[in-house]
């Protein structure tokens, strides 16, 4: 929990630091956390199930199939990304909140 809670405080101050700390961008943030904790869950899902896990077929018969899950963490992974390309976070402009701007 307080992985998430370092996260979500991240990308806070990156708001705070680029002078763009209003509610739309915080709901922003919130839906981006959201989607964070679907993530692990979906991450804890494939190391418990592995990425091939058996189901019952529609006849009854045993298959093996890929684990949705699988496809769903990348879903939710583009999504995320897209709410940090809104947020104008990438690379090139995260900032440290301790920037000093004396040389």
């Amino acid at each position: 929990m307080a992985k998430i809670k370092a996260v979500e405080q991240s990308l806070i101050e990156q708001l705070k630091t680029n002078g763009a700390d209003i509610e739309a961008f915080r709901a922003l943030i919130g839906d981006y956390m959201a989607m964070y904790k679907v993530c692990e869950a979906l991450k804890k899902d494939i190391r418990e199930r592995g990425t091939i896990v058996e189901r019952t077929g529609s006849t009854g018969q045993t298959i093996k199939g890929p684990n949705s899950s699988i496809k769903e963490l990348r879903d939710t992974n583009k999504s995320m990304l897209a709410i940090l390309r809104q947020l104008n976070l990438n690379i090139g402009t995260v900032q440290s909140a301790d920037t000093d701007d004396r040389l």
